[in-house]
């Protein structure tokens, strides 16, 4: 009898715990949708940013997605020398693909 308890308590352990990876990788990607729209539609100079931001969304996934937000970010909060945006090429290499991914994903969007 204490061995059956013993795998049952081990049995409920595991499926609470693969619960709680699986909500915490599908937070994770609600969280990075969130923000790749808040950042998309605040520099957004598209005629209609929520459809424009929508589309590229789901084009750009994966491991760049990240880097795209981040660049995103950058270039909405940071200034450059003269005022204005700052260079892209001034960048860290990984913003820099995501920007080659947003810029991809923009001329698919239109």
């Amino acid at each position: 009898m204490g061995r059956s308890h013993l795998g049952e308590n081990s049995m409920v352990r595991i499926i609470v715990a693969a619960s709680a990876v699986v909500l915490m990788l599908g937070l994770s990607a609600a969280a990075q949708t969130d923000t790749f729209m808040a950042e998309c539609q605040q520099g957004s100079s598209a005629a209609d940013p929520v459809k424009s931001c929508t589309c590229m969304s789901g084009k750009v996934t994966g491991e760049v997605r990240a880097d795209a937000i981040a660049a995103m970010h950058a270039m909405n909060t940071t200034k450059g020398a003269n005022g204005g945006a700052p260079d892209p090429k001034t960048f860290p290499a990984n913003q820099q693909k995501g920007l080659e991914a947003l810029m991809a994903a923009s001329g698919q969007c239109r």
